[in-house]
């Protein structure tokens, strides 16, 4: 499967010099609570203010997150660049096209997932962007609900699929126990509040109900090879640089259960050849290395570039 986050507006990148320091410190791990703390790497915003942040590393359980970060009402500005893939209708470039002629077939190859374990296909997507992947699981009689932050993508989700996207404070809204499959295709680690959204996602979920994460894997071969390079660092909008252990970890800390993983081979290769281009070199020695890395990974179990974890609301 692909990553496909979605679309939502054309933006011009320009220099931040009026948010750059309205950082927030994150001083205990998102995941163990632990206060112990150590500096892991640091890397360049590639997308909009060419700043460089840092990634912190929990000395009791291992997970990294990005500290500090930008407070919450600056955040947003560090999304508005039209290099940014998922965020961009943009089709300019090699890496552009490519991504866009491989995200038809993920939607659907992501509504097949999801069918086959949805009861009674009730769906929330988190993220929904311009709406296409609700759009194409509305015409599969899904029951949908979409959730994103831009406003000019929640109007492009109406009128290009008939889809009603609504703001992601209304996630508080949502009845209890009303749906049957939550996706959040590339979402969670934006997410600011990580441990209260998750445990609204969990009162939403009927019980036995699958919460469905695609998330990239900072300890795939990719991202050990690009180090800062590495696309899917993302820094400061990814907030969270999760390994399958901490999404296993987090997820039991609410009580829910990982189930499956699944890669997400194409990845792997849009993925380095942005990592490619970050350092300086070529985008075929990208492709390559995504290769390089999808062979390591089928050697090893979940060490894909990006991957699929599906996650259920015990039944009672």
């Amino acid at each position: 499967m692909f990553h496909v986050e979605h679309n939502t507006k054309y933006y011009k990148p320009f220099k931040l010099f009026h948010v750059k320091h309205q950082l927030k410190n994150i001083n205990n791990c998102p995941i163990c609570n632990s206060k112990n703390l150590s500096f892991w790497r640091s890397a360049i915003d590639h997308n909009v203010s060419q700043d460089e942040f840092k990634i912190s590393q929990c000395s009791n359980c291992n997970f990294k997150f990005t500290n500090p970060i930008p407070t919450e009402n600056t955040i947003g500005e560090y999304y508005k660049s039209d290099t940014y893939i998922s965020h961009s209708a943009t089709k300019k470039g090699v890496i552009n096209k490519i991504y866009h002629v491989v995200r038809t077939r993920a939607i659907k190859q992501k509504e097949t997932l999801i069918s086959s374990f949805s009861s009674n296909k009730t769906l929330l997507d988190i993220g929904c962007g311009t709406g296409d992947f609700l759009g194409y699981c509305k015409k599969n009689n899904w029951n949908t609900i979409g959730l994103e932050p831009d406003e000019d993508a929640r109007k492009l989700a109406k009128s290009n699929n008939n889809i009603q996207a609504l703001p992601l404070d209304e996630l508080y809204t949502i009845k209890s126990e009303s749906k049957d499959t939550i996706t959040m295709w590339h979402v969670l680690e934006h997410v600011y509040n990580l441990n209260q959204d998750i445990e609204e996602y969990k009162r939403i979920l009927k019980p036995g109900g699958h919460l469905v994460v695609a998330v990239p894997n900072c300890s795939s071969h990719d991202a050990d090879h690009y180090k800062e390079h590495w696309a899917a660092l993302d820094l400061p909008i990814h907030l969270y640089h999760f390994t399958p252990n901490d999404i296993k970890r987090l997820m039991e800390n609410h009580q829910l259960e990982l189930i499956k993983v699944l890669p997400m081979k194409f990845d792997s290769y849009y993925i380095s050849m942005m990592s490619e281009k970050y350092k300086g070199g070529n985008i075929l020695t990208g492709f390559w290395r995504g290769f390089i890395s999808n062979i390591k990974a089928k050697k090893t179990k979940n060490t894909y570039s990006s991957q699929i974890y599906v996650i259920q609301k015990p039944k009672t």
